[in-house]
């Protein structure tokens, strides 16, 4: 009977492992000249609102935000935190008028204040091409 109990215990405890690994987050980051140049001096100048958004659309992969059957664009919300650039892109579909993000693809791409890339951060969300 003991040996029964421990047995079942030891199958709820290698599943219960086991769907935690499974839904464990993966960080994946684009590297490289192409998705996260630091290319630009500390002395250049500071990136306004509109162009720190213009530049993390350019280090996304190409046809991200670009017209497709399944996307319209890409709305992005940027913010400057301590110094540095938070740039959220979400890849839409137009539902009349009204800009539909369900099951689309997102990215984050993190810049200094003057552009050089920190982080870019592909979304994992079911249905995201990336």
């Amino acid at each position: 009977m003991r040996a029964v109990a421990c047995g079942r215990i030891a199958i709820v405890v290698s599943w219960s492992v086991a769907t935690l690994a499974g839904a464990a987050p993966v960080e994946v980051y684009r590297e490289g000249p192409e998705f996260c140049p630091r290319d630009r001096p500390a002395t250049a100048a500071r990136l306004t609102p509109p162009q720190a958004i213009e530049r993390a659309r350019s280090l996304v992969p190409k046809g991200f935000c670009s017209l497709s059957r399944f996307v319209a664009g890409c709305d992005a919300d940027g913010e400057l935190i301590d110094g540095t650039w938070r740039i959220f892109l979400q890849q839409y579909q137009l539902r009349g008028y009204r800009h539909d993000p369900r099951g689309l693809g997102h990215t984050y791409v993190i810049l200094d204040s003057v552009g050089n890339c920190l982080a870019n951060i592909p979304g994992t969300e079911p249905g995201s091409r990336e």
